[in-house]
């Protein structure tokens, strides 16, 4: 697979993951001790072969590989916090959910295998390379791994712009370890999702216009519930 961008490239770099760096020359981008195999192009080279959205750097690294659900669940007793999107389509959303994450400490998403965007070049660059540092697993059934989570001592919350409890009250409420719920913008979570939750979430808003998208929605929830 070939990413783009300066932060997937630098965290791909760092992570250990890139394989080959090619980069446009005069581009304004400099690593120390190179690892990996490294190109400079000139740009008519360069953008005929990889467009001219990069901010002039790509990098080649192995396809994405999702990890299993048992695999995560090994571990639970580990895991603070974890992540269930609910039919995520929109893979600039998905990265930006996933970016998110990393910044309030959570590394594991599950997500269900269909109508669900995939791990791809835009999912890195709009993860800003945060994806290297987090597990994702793809389910059959995501109400059943949200089960699995409650099985093992999970409270599960739910962004539901209905909810009964407004997100600023919830400190004393939530009990940890804790899965959050996010649905998508069309469709919401499902019925069959949502029913499994202990706390439903509700943003209050200063506006009647609900404006937030699910990456702002997800940012805004983690934020009060992990940032401690």
């Amino acid at each position: 697979m070939i990413i783009s961008g300066r932060n997937p490239v630098i965290e791909a770099k760092k992570s250990g993951k890139a394989k080959k760096i090619i980069v446009r020359q005069g581009a304004s981008i400099h690593f120390d001790n190179i690892n990996v195999p490294f190109e400079v192009l000139g740009r008519r080279a360069f953008e005929e072969k990889y467009g001219t959205e990069t901010q002039g750097v790509v990098c080649e690294i192995d396809d994405f590989e999702y990890t299993e659900l048992k695999d995560i669940l090994k571990k639970s007793s580990s895991i603070q916090g974890v992540v269930f999107l609910d039919k995520i389509q929109d893979p600039h959303n998905f990265g930006a959910i996933i970016r998110a994450c990393h910044c309030f400490g959570i590394r594991h998403i599950v997500v269900p295998r269909h109508d669900q965007a995939r791990v791809s070049a835009a999912v890195y660059k709009a993860s800003a390379g945060a994806l290297f540092y987090t597990e994702i697993c793809e389910v059959v059934n995501l109400g059943q791994a949200v089960d699995e989570f409650k099985s093992k001592g999970f409270s599960i919350a739910a962004a539901d712009i209905n909810g009964d409890i407004n997100l600023k009250s919830t400190s004393s409420l939530v009990k940890f370890p804790l899965g959050v719920i996010i649905g998508s913008e069309g469709r919401g979570i499902r019925e069959s999702i949502l029913e499994r939750a202990d706390y439903k979430l509700k943003i209050g808003m200063a506006s009647d216009i609900d404006s937030l998208n699910a990456s702002m929605s997800c940012a805004v929830i983690l934020y009060q519930l992990f940032s401690r």
